[in-house]
């Protein structure tokens, strides 16, 4: 029964999930990668499943296999309505999974600025660094996410923090030539 509750939640069913749970199937049933259906519904983007599920006490800070919770699998995927729920319902929005990313990261890396939004709406950490130094600012300045750049520096990110290689988020930029990136950060320097 558990394993049918995973594939409701994956696939969006949320009759078959609402009578499933009415005969007391599991919430937290994991699969081979440690997901849950919380993960699935909320990487998928179901909201009334994710809804449902947390409703049903669903646990939101449970981690898979590399650490990542449901919030940051919603942040990855840009689901902003999701994000705002499984905050609202004690999502920790500072937890890092086992590469040392947060959801800001995930949501930064991605280009989500909905999302990086309603982080920032939260006290969530700026200067969370992944295993290879990067901070949220460094790594939207990378991908070239300048609305995200703007937003993370209007919240307080630390324009000159630098990587394991000493690269800050204006060099990446530079590398890249991503001229508007570069642009607003001598701008934010001359403040």
């Amino acid at each position: 029964m558990e394993n049918k509750v995973l594939e409701a939640a994956k696939e969006g069913n949320l009759g078959e999930l609402r009578g499933l749970l009415t005969v007391g199937a599991g919430l937290e049933k994991r699969d081979e990668m440690g997901w849950t259906p919380l993960m699935w519904a909320a990487a998928m983007g179901f909201p009334d499943i994710v809804k449902m599920l947390l409703d049903g006490g669903t646990d939101p800070n449970l981690r898979d296999q590399n650490g990542a919770t449901a919030l940051m699998k919603a942040c990855r995927r840009g689901f902003a309505d999701i994000a705002q729920e499984l905050i609202e319902n004690g999502s920790d929005f500072n937890a890092i999974d086992d590469h040392g990313v947060s959801s800001l990261m995930r949501a930064a890396r991605a280009g989500h600025l909905d999302v990086v939004k309603i982080l920032l709406e939260n006290p969530v950490e700026l200067e969370v660094i992944d295993e290879y130094g990067s901070t949220a600012l460094i790594i939207a300045a990378y991908r070239g996410h300048v609305d995200i750049v703007k937003e993370l520096l209007d919240a307080g990110a630390e324009i000159h923090a630098q990587d394991r290689n000493g690269w800050t988020a204006m060099v990446w930029a530079l590398s890249r030539r991503h001229d508007d990136v570069v642009n607003l950060l001598k701008q934010y320097k001359k403040k």
